[in-house]
């Protein structure tokens, strides 16, 4: 995906910035977030070996995670502040082993809708494509 985003205002990178500074995951994880967009996030994991698996590549399940945070937080910059928004559905092909890190996951909004939203991420290791990954989420309402 080329690295080309409408940039947030300084108001909207303040408040998705909050969010992430809030999110326990992230914190854990030591996830860096270099650029924000209208619509993109770049996120940042270093690879740590209590998050490989058995032969000592990243755990899948941790670069969907990244993947799924990623593009969420290129949706929060898509909606308003008191609304919540939650993942119903993703689909992540792996295409290349990660053995090192660190990992970079680059997600774009391809559809902001109503009710649901669409996000695509792609997750590297260096100049190496890792994963491949498509995002649903829906739209809640406050309580």
């Amino acid at each position: 995906m080329p690295e080309v985003y409408q940039p947030l205002t300084p108001e909207q990178e303040a408040a998705v910035r909050a969010r992430i500074t809030n999110n326990p995951f992230i914190i854990s994880m030591e996830i860096e977030v270099p650029e924000l967009g209208l619509g993109y996030a770049r996120f940042v994991m270093p690879f740590k070996p209590g998050l490989a698996n058995s032969i000592g590549l990243l755990q899948g399940g941790m670069i969907a995670a990244l993947a799924d945070e990623a593009v969420a937080y290129a949706l929060w910059s898509l909606v308003p502040e008191e609304e919540l928004i939650s993942t119903v559905e993703l689909k992540v092909n792996f295409l290349a082993p990660v053995r090192q890190g660190p990992v970079e996951a680059i997600a774009r909004i391809a559809k902001r809708g109503g009710t649901l939203s669409l996000g695509e991420v792609e997750v590297w290791e260096k100049d190496r494509l890792a994963a491949k990954g498509l995002f649903t989420y829906i739209h809640l309402k406050p309580r």
